[in-house]
């Protein structure tokens, strides 16, 4: 069914709601919070849900594949999962109250358990010398051009911040906070960036197990329900993108298959239930 919905936006209105994009969506939802004078915090996590989903695409099409590695990605190593993910999970319910997804998907924006102890009992004994990750060259690559370009625009980001100190009372200053939460983020994806590239192990396609599915190997799954198939790419966390058939070893499907050789049938839990899979291929 078509809907009009009116939003706090000044003249923004939306009729097509199976084309609502994410952006869209989540400006709808900022719009309200504001129109119910509820506090907007961690409008902030929502852009990087955004950026990372993509901006373009369309609400009615998000999976829950998508939101469970959004969650495991955004988390990593991070002290405070919940910050991080509970902007999203409310964004998530009200998209589900509005119709724009057929399913609720906040429940799949959870962080996996981790003890943390332990990881840093181990990282302490290593020296801090262990992968922290393991990326193909093409993503070791694309994480080296996004370090060099953050490096290149930390002086520029200085120099907004100090002609913005320049322009009247520093305590309403909007120019100037944004500029120093930029700072911010800027610097601390840097260090993220430099520490896992100080300690990432790379994998090589060309030389991944045929034998048997590992990180690095593309397997070919039949669908032994519908009769179709789909091909996925075995990959670190941080790399995975659902929308580019790059699953992590770590969501369920990752973990179902890993170990498997060609031939086996397996049952994977989806959204939309238990899925019998026989694995047809394993290579690039």
């Amino acid at each position: 069914m078509r809907r009009e919905i009116a939003t706090g936006l000044e003249g923004y209105k939306l009729t097509n709601e199976p084309h609502l994009s994410i952006s869209q969506a989540i400006d709808i939802f900022v719009a309200h919070l504001k129109e119910a004078r509820q506090t907007m915090q961690g409008q902030q996590e929502l852009l990087r849900f955004q950026a990372r989903i993509g901006k373009d695409k369309t609400i009615s099409t998000l999976h829950a594949i998508e939101v469970g590695e959004y969650a495991r990605w955004t988390t990593e190593n991070v002290e405070n999962p919940a910050s991080r993910l509970d902007p999203v999970k409310k964004f998530l319910t009200f998209a589900n109250r509005n119709g724009w997804t057929q399913i609720s998907l906040a429940r799949y924006a959870t962080a996996p358990r981790r003890n943390r102890r332990r990881f840093q009992n181990n990282d302490q004994a290593t020296g801090g010398s262990t992968p922290t990750a393991r990326l193909s060259q093409e993503r070791h690559d694309e994480l080296q051009e996004e370090l060099h370009r953050l490096r290149a625009e930390v002086p520029q980001i200085r120099e907004t911040i100090r002609l913005a100190r320049s322009d009247g009372d520093v305590r309403e200053n909007a120019p100037l906070d944004a500029a120093r939460e930029q700072q911010q983020l800027v610097e601390r994806r840097i260090r993220q960036l430099e520490n896992d590239l100080a300690r990432v192990e790379i994998v090589d396609a060309a030389n991944a197990d045929t034998e048997k599915v590992s990180i690095g190997s593309r397997v070919t799954l039949h669908d032994l329900d519908t009769q179709q198939q789909r091909a996925f790419t075995l990959v670190d966390v941080r790399e995975a993108d659902v929308s580019a058939g790059k699953i992590s070893t770590v969501s369920p499907i990752g973990q179902a298959l890993m170990g498997r050789s060609v031939g086996e049938e397996l049952t994977i839990a989806t959204p939309r239930g238990a899925v019998q899979y026989r694995i047809e291929g394993i290579g690039e």
